[in-house]
């Protein structure tokens, strides 16, 4: 009887340099974020155009700006559920067929309430995708460098985000606000083709699932093309492979990380939304900047998001939970000071700082609730902690939307936009001290404790 030889696919990944699967596995899914990171601004580089030939209230219209969002609740909760039953893959590319499609029929909205749909349908999409991606590619990296790898996918969707500003600037000019949903819908067709071609499936999720064995052992050979596999009869993983469920959030001490995580991106979404939302349109309410000069300045917003989106994942992976709440306090007067009135090139420094500030703290926490799970809940985890985000990200535009009807000044309401902010920095330091204890009374490594305990 052949003597049985079991690996486990940990070994695959961790302590090893990365190699060309990986690195592909990296590639696709920041392409697939950067067109992502478009799709989720297109509405706010085409809301001053839209408010100006609908005559629409800024008021009603805040509602509008957060369809995306309701839609992207609905995805992060429902298909991210499903990819840890269905596969991180098949939700990954279901999700960017969904949301180019509807991103490409806002193009074609004629009231709010069509505006409305095609913009919650596309959140849907967004919703899906976005946490099994983060996920899937926690799964595919070391545990050393996940924080980091997930930052670099954000850096792509701040990248996305930024070309979206600029190209605003230029497309609502030359042929309406149509323009931008058009783009946004036509440059995803490429992108979920190259996904559906060569985007794997997670090899830690094929294990957990006990999935058939030649598909495993056909990725593991590409993950590391040099070993021998040939006389492996089983694959394992040295993780619990437990069905996923809301309880799972709550139990074995992770309750009360699970809300202050909820809390902190609840706070952290309602200060960021409203600034995404509604920042083209303040400065171009101002008579101090065209519509042109709002879009581009929002452009260097989402560049600074790129910049701090990279640091802060650095630095996640090497200093721990802590490093997330210090940016977001280092982003509390940078946004209080873009109330004041200044020159153009002035802002556009300001904007840039404070993107670095509040998208860069915004990424690391994204980066987070991709780390702070094991794999069996891990895409759910990630979708639930972004899904509620939604609620602040909704309350974000349509209290704006509210200061705005009731005339505040830029300086009140950039103020009043830092208040969460501060309230998320808190919130972040009382859960790195809430998981370092949890990792203790697990038994987590020394090293783990200090990086705030990871999920491995």
């Amino acid at each position: 009887m052949a003597q049985e030889r079991t690996l486990d696919v940990a070994t695959l990944i961790e302590g090893r340099k990365l190699g060309f699967a990986q690195i592909w596995v990296a590639l696709l899914l920041c392409t697939l974020m950067a067109i992502e990171g478009y799709d989720m601004q297109t509405l706010s580089f085409a809301a001053p155009s839209i408010l100006r030939e609908w005559g629409v209230s800024r008021a009603a219209f805040g509602i509008v700006l957060t369809a995306h969002l309701f839609g992207y609740l609905v995805g992060a909760v429902c298909l991210s559920f499903y990819g840890d039953r269905l596969g991180r893959r098949n939700i990954i590319i279901a999700g960017a067929v969904i949301f180019s499609l509807f991103t490409f029929g806002a193009g074609f909205a004629g009231s709010q309430v069509e505006l409305f749909l095609w913009r919650f349908g596309a959140g849907i999409g967004l919703g899906g995708a976005i946490p099994t991606g983060i996920a899937l590619a926690a799964e595919y990296m070391p545990h050393k460098i996940r924080a980091t790898t997930i930052g670099l996918m954000f850096v792509a969707y701040n990248l996305g985000a930024a070309s979206g500003g600029f190209i605003a600037s230029w497309s609502i000019e030359e042929f309406g606000w149509h323009s931008v949903f058009f783009i946004g819908g036509a440059a995803a067709v490429p992108m979920f083709v190259a996904l559906a071609l060569w985007l794997p499936e997670s090899i830690r999720f094929l294990v957990v699932r006990g999935d058939d064995h030649a598909r495993v052992a056909a990725i593991a050979h590409k993950l590391r093309p040099g070993d021998d596999f040939s006389n492996v009869t089983r694959f394992v993983i040295s993780e619990e492979t437990r069905t996923n469920s809301l309880n799972s959030l709550f139990t074995e001490g992770r309750a009360l990380v699970t809300v202050l995580l909820w809390a902190a991106f609840i706070l952290s979404f309602t200060g960021h939304y409203f600034i995404t939302g509604w920042m083209p349109t303040v400065l171009s309410d101002s008579n101090n900047f065209s519509i042109s000069e709002a879009n581009a300045a929002m452009g260097w917003f989402q560049m600074g998001g790129a910049i701090g989106s990279f640091v802060v994942a650095v630095a996640l992976d090497r200093l721990g939970i802590r490093v997330v709440g210090w940016t977001f306090l280092f982003a509390v007067p940078v946004v209080i000071a873009l109330g004041m009135e200044t020159e153009y090139t002035l802002l556009q420094v300001n904007m840039l700082v404070a993107g670095i500030g509040v998208l860069g703290g915004q990424i690391g926490l994204n980066a987070l609730c991709g780390t702070i799970y094991p794999t069996y809940m891990r895409a759910m985890g990630a979708g639930w902690a972004l899904g509620i985000g939604r609620i602040g990200a909704t309350a974000g535009p349509i209290i704006g939307g509210y200061l705005l009807a009731m005339g505040l000044e830029r300086p009140i309401l950039l103020f009043l936009t830092a208040v969460p902010l501060f309230f998320c920095a808190v919130a972040l330091f009382a859960l790195a001290i809430a998981k370092r204890n949890q990792d203790q009374r697990d038994g987590v490594q020394a090293t783990s404790v200090k990086a705030s305990g990871f999920a491995h």
